[in-house]
């Protein structure tokens, strides 16, 4: 049995050196490449740190771009920061298309800070700002109490999948007791 193993191999040797058939497999690239920042050309934005590919003006990403980070961006710059037309899209694949202006996605009426609730606002306003109860509908949404533009008090978010957030917020995070409803219909009591 030994033997004929052994002139399976010599005869598999044998041709494949004879017909010039030997190749070698390439190995496979990794999916997870980690990009190097380009150092030459400076994105703002510390999400959007990490790569960019495209137009530059004084060591910062000017004109039409993309930057690739925790999220991606691409589109218009100005001054190291999404500035114009251009399509930005958070870690967790959710994306906005649409006009930015310094770096925060650009609408009109009361300003909300958080760009993922960016987009349109209806409820009370202070010099310029989201302040009192209101609802704010961008890719997520928010509705309850902001103060200067920001989840504060109680409140309910509410993501693209429809799970939602239903609790107390400061500073547009959630603190306190809590609780968690899935779009599947499961709860869960969570203390920030």
């Amino acid at each position: 049995m030994q033997l004929i193993n052994k002139n399976i191999l010599y005869a598999s040797i044998v041709t494949c050196i004879t017909m010039n058939a030997c190749t070698k497999t390439a190995p496979e690239k990794p999916t997870n490449i980690i990009k190097t920042p380009q150092t030459d050309c400076k994105v703002s934005l510390n999400d959007l740190y990490g790569h960019y590919k495209g137009e530059c003006k004084n060591g910062k990403a000017h004109g039409q771009g993309e930057a690739i980070g925790n999220d991606k961006y691409k589109g218009q710059f100005a001054n190291g920061m999404p500035h114009g037309q251009g399509t930005y899209t958070w870690s967790d694949e959710a994306s906005y298309t649409g006009i930015f202006k310094k770096g925060q996605i650009n609408h009109v009426g009361c300003d909300v800070v958080d760009m993922r609730l960016r987009g349109s606002y209806k409820g009370e306003c202070r010099n310029g700002k989201a302040y009192g109860k209101g609802k704010a509908i961008g890719i997520d949404t928010f509705q309850g109490g902001f103060v200067n533009g920001m989840a504060n008090g109680q409140g309910t978010y509410i993501w693209p999948n429809k799970d939602r957030y239903i609790g107390k917020f400061k500073d547009g995070k959630p603190i306190g007791r809590g609780m968690m409803k899935y779009a599947d219909g499961t709860t869960e009591d969570i203390n920030n």
